[in-house]
């Protein structure tokens, strides 16, 4: 007889493991992994021959239009118009992740209230 006590074999609401999910929950975190590693090497700047079919492979990918893409941003839980096109405008801003210092959402926010305080103390 197996012990109820053992993590194999209890049930998901009394397992013991780290999450609570199943293989399945994490699924589009894995698709995701696999966009986000096409983004980096589209992004890559190596001179490495490898490196370089690597990057042109990746662009290739997220640029064109293909099941394959389709599929895993499906899986992952994407819309594939989406992604390509925050691709394609990753791609034209030289796939720097960032905006440079003051040039985001937050400091635009910052710089509108700041206006706002401006008007309101006159």
């Amino acid at each position: 007889m197996i012990a109820s006590t053992s993590p194999v074999f209890s049930s998901p609401t009394t397992s013991t493991s780290r999450t609570n999910g199943s293989f399945a929950d994490h699924e589009p975190g894995l698709w995701r992994a696999v966009i986000t590693q096409a983004l980096m090497d589209a992004a890559t700047s190596s001179s490495k021959p490898e490196a370089k079919r690597i990057r042109a492979d990746a662009i290739f990918w997220l640029l064109h239009p293909s099941e394959d893409f389709d599929e895993v941003c499906d899986n992952a839980g994407l819309d594939p118009d989406y992604v390509r096109s925050r691709a394609i405008h990753a791609l034209q801003r030289g796939c720097t992740w960032r905006l440079p210092a003051g040039q985001g959402w937050r400091a635009r926010a910052r710089q509108q209230l700041q206006q706002q305080e401006d008007a309101f103390a006159l």
